[in-house]
């Protein structure tokens, strides 16, 4: 079965993040990684459109009115055509953008430009010239944009599908950047268990800067009689309202079936990350220290900063 390049960047961390994750967590090798989450594009129908997520979604779109033509603060990672790069367009309210990349060579570059966002269409420009990303110069108009958690959550121009991964609309922020919350285990059965972490504002980004209103959960299962544990790894955006928020990592299968045939070109079979749950909500306690999810056995305990 083919993949596209945008299959594996929207589900997979970017490497920072994972290679962070290696270390900090019990973890097999990247290869097994790559070939479950392969495996997670390809999860049932039954996953995908749970009902229990289309009614919290519908409750997180009522909780959050999206208003469109107004500049905004979001970071996307971004498909290109005819393109192997993992591209960044993070855009600002005072209407620039920034242009952020790695090369094969791992040095990051940022460039930047300006956008509008008028008559619900949104117009990106930068200047060409040899030492440009694009050096006949970048003008490209959104021909879809999907809204979702009061924001535009995704859209695409005639080259570039793009999905957000961080945004600057939380007017609270957790207690320090990369703040990763250690889960209790769930799910104990005679020869399974389960053990979450979830991260609030990573900076697995070029050039490292805080990922605003990023969620990034990892699930471990645990078999027994197998050396390394079934690993699932996926990153969204969540919105906070109070102590209540609300998370999503399906994204980018969602844009899929809003955009259809819009999309500038062919994606692949884009599917959700986790075989459980990939819109979550819960509360945040104890002036940051600890995360309730109320999808993931609540009444063993928090999730606790560490």
């Amino acid at each position: 079965m083919q993949y596209s390049v945008l299959v594996f960047k929207m589900f997979l961390p970017p490497k920072k993040l994972l290679n962070k994750y290696c270390k900090m967590k019990r973890c097999s090798k990247l290869i097994l990684i790559f070939i479950l989450l392969i495996s997670s594009c390809s999860e049932s129908d039954d996953v995908n459109t749970s009902p229990n997520e289309e009614n919290l979604i519908e409750t997180i779109n009522n909780l959050f009115p999206f208003t469109p033509n107004q500049n905004f603060e979001a970071l996307y990672i971004c498909a290109r055509r005819n393109s192997n790069l993992e591209w960044y367009f993070n855009f600002h309210v005072d209407g620039t953008f920034d242009v952020l990349f790695t090369t094969d060579t791992n040095q990051d570059f940022s460039f930047r430009g300006n956008y509008t966002y008028i008559n619900d269409q949104l117009t990106l420009r930068m200047d060409g010239g040899p030492a440009m990303p694009f050096p006949n110069g970048l003008n490209e108009s959104s021909t879809v944009i999907m809204p979702q958690f009061g924001l535009v959550a995704a859209f695409a121009t005639s080259e570039m599908v793009a999905i957000c991964i961080g945004h600057g609309f939380n007017s609270r922020q957790p207690p320090r950047v990369n703040a990763n919350y250690d889960c209790p285990n769930i799910n104990i059965q005679a020869a399974t268990d389960e053990d979450n972490a979830i991260e609030l504002v990573h900076s697995a980004v070029p050039t490292e800067f805080p990922v605003l209103g990023s969620i990034f959960r990892q699930k471990e299962t645990f078999v027994s009689g197998s050396a390394n544990p079934i690993i699932r790894r996926g990153y969204g955006i969540y919105r906070q309202t109070g102590n209540e928020f609300y998370a999503t990592f399906r994204i980018a299968e969602d844009f899929v079936d809003f955009a259809q045939s819009r999309l500038p070109f062919n994606v692949g079979n884009v599917g959700v990350p986790f075989d459980d749950f990939n819109v979550i909500n819960g509360s945040i306690g104890a002036n940051g220290q600890e995360l309730i999810v109320e999808q993931l056995q609540p009444d063993e305990g928090p999730c606790v900063l560490r």
